[in-house]
């Protein structure tokens, strides 16, 4: 599976110019969930993600690239926190 990760990772190199244009589309409100510790994608990311869909809010949890995963009742507490406000 490693590999197969990797593999994804490395032709994915333009998938951002891809889809970042269509972002400014993003009318509903959404938060963003980000892995504090991503080494494939800064936490820097998060904020300037946040900022291009106007998120109701940016969560940083204490994990890496797979937060659903990684800490999925913090995910879970969050998309919970957005859906009741």
């Amino acid at each position: 599976m490693r590999d197969s990760i990797l593999k994804l990772y490395r032709s994915a190199v333009t998938v951002g110019a891809e889809w970042e244009p269509a972002l400014a589309n993003v009318s509903a409100p959404s938060p963003v969930l980000w892995g504090a510790l991503d080494p494939a994608c800064p936490i820097a990311f998060a904020d300037e993600l946040g900022e291009a869909v106007r998120a109701s809010r940016v969560v940083k949890l204490d994990c890496s690239h797979w937060t659903l995963v990684q800490k999925p009742a913090e995910a879970a507490a969050a998309l919970e926190a957005h859906w009741n406000a």
